[in-house]
């Protein structure tokens, strides 16, 4: 029964595109005919600026959480004896 249920799922809209895409090539076709290549590059820039930050900071929470952790361990450890 659950088996069917799942099997039934109805799609919402039967559009080969979503509203999101839509808009998206709607503010790019604006952004190039008012700014030009411009308005390319900074958009270009900054999608790859902000995957970048994310990287780094994902990285840098990693190396302080192990810190941390480090750290902890070896105040346990050494203070406890």
């Amino acid at each position: 029964m659950i088996r069917a249920e799942k099997n039934m799922k109805h799609r919402s809209s039967y559009l080969p595109i979503s509203i999101g895409w839509v808009l998206k090539i709607g503010f790019a076709v604006a952004g190039f005919a008012l700014w030009g290549w411009t308005f390319v590059a900074v958009v270009v820039g900054l999608y790859i600026g902000f995957k970048f930050l994310k990287g780094l900071l994902s990285c840098l929470l990693s190396l302080l959480i192990l810190a941390a952790a480090i750290t902890l361990l070896v105040t346990i450890i050494f203070l406890t004896f």
